[in-house]
């Protein structure tokens, strides 16, 4: 299989761009990427996407997450956890009861600030990189939506916590800013992403079971879209443009039962690498979308 996806178990200590490096020297890809950051510190699901695979990113981006980890309260830092520069301290943390009223009020669409050290681009550059430069920057909010936020008390300032989100949500940013609604300030000691969408970090690879035999296929991003098997000589003349073979696919049964417009999935049969995606228009007329083509490399 030469274009797919990896489900990872990102350990601490990682980033997720270091992961693409392993996995890109590891199979001798052509191409690798990943969808949906997670910080160095931070644990848990990493999709990433091998050669052709990288073209359907957004599809691997969307879609809700889950995260768990440790809240502290009583303290603030540079980076919003406790990896950063510690800049305020507070020996005052209120009552659990009202953790847990301040968490539930970021519970709904909300406008949230992201960190400094996010990867957000400002000018060109991430942010990160500018806050680690020293320069100064603000960042704009954005609305979020936070569908659950549960907290466990560990100890008077530690809290496990569970956050189910939009993508594009920071806990770190929850942390801090339910730290500043307390009025004691707040920052994550951990961060694990357990769901991305309809997938688990159960089961998922460590970095040492990293090979071409563990390749997904990069269908699995999006379930809710037919996927449809053709002869191989269609599907190899589809690849290389050949308009009259859409003509011939349309005439399908699987295909002429479709709605339009529609899309879906196509395969050849035998094969079980998914090939890209065709549009069903209004007309029945068929029009690529999508064309992952072929990679070299040894699997």
């Amino acid at each position: 299989m030469h274009s797919g996806i990896l489900f990872i178990d990102k350990p601490a200590g990682i980033t997720s761009a270091g992961v693409v490096a392993r996995v890109k020297r590891i199979l001798g890809a052509e191409r690798v990427g990943h969808a949906g950051t997670l910080d160095p510190d931070a644990t848990g699901l990493l999709i990433v996407l091998v050669n052709g695979a990288t073209r359907v990113a957004s599809y691997a981006a969307d879609g809700a997450k889950r995260y768990s980890g440790i809240m502290r309260l009583g303290v603030t830092t540079s980076t919003d956890d406790m990896a950063g520069e510690v800049l305020t301290e507070s020996s005052t943390i209120p009552p659990f009861e009202k953790v847990v009223e301040a968490c539930a009020r970021f519970v709904g669409p909300i406008q949230q600030v992201p960190p400094k050290v996010s990867a957000i681009k400002v000018g060109g550059k991430r942010a990160h990189k500018l806050s680690r430069e020293g320069h100064e920057f603000e960042l704009s909010a954005r609305e979020v939506v936070v569908s659950r936020f549960d907290v466990e008390k560990i100890s008077d300032t530690s809290f496990r916590y569970v956050v189910e989100c939009s993508p594009g949500t920071y806990v770190r940013s929850l942390a801090r800013d339910v730290g500043d609604l307390l009025g004691c300030g707040g920052a994550v000691e951990s961060i694990r992403r357990e769901r991305s969408g309809p997938f688990s970090v159960e089961g998922a690879l460590t970095l040492e079971e990293i090979g071409w035999e563990r390749l997904r296929d990069w269908s699995l991003l999006i379930p809710h879209i037919p996927r449809i098997e053709i002869s191989e000589e269609s599907a190899a003349a589809i690849r290389n443009g050949h308009q009259i073979t859409l003509k011939r696919v349309a005439e399908l049964p699987e295909v002429a039962s479709l709605p339009r417009p529609s899309l879906f999935c196509y395969a050849s049969k035998g094969d079980p690498e998914t090939l890209g995606l065709l549009n069903v228009l209004p007309t029945g007329e068929l029009q690529v979308a999508l064309n992952l083509g072929r990679y070299p490399g040894r699997k």
